[in-house]
């Protein structure tokens, strides 16, 4: 199955609505990582988006699995940028 690049900006206006939403957030990567989806995440080191690898059949499916992310959800990501891992 490929692997994914996923890539979150984050903008500074967002900050306190994704404390608000860390929880589900968190309850979400823990689902993926569960269903063997998620392979890392780690926030930047500035809080400014986040990175994440993850496992999909294809970009389209990886695209609908961030959608459901609750900061997606909650409008909180000011861009998402998936991008196929070379092997």
């Amino acid at each position: 199955m490929p692997t994914f690049v996923v890539e979150y900006k984050y903008s500074a206006e967002t900050s306190s609505g994704r404390d608000d939403h860390r929880t589900d957030h968190r309850a979400w990567l823990r689902e993926l990582e569960r269903r063997k989806i998620l392979r890392s995440s780690s926030p930047l080191a500035d809080h400014s988006g986040a990175t994440l690898i993850v496992d999909g059949p294809d970009k389209a499916s990886v695209e609908r699995i961030v959608a459901h992310d609750p900061f997606a959800l909650a409008n909180l990501i000011e861009h998402v940028r998936v991008e196929e891992r070379a092997t």
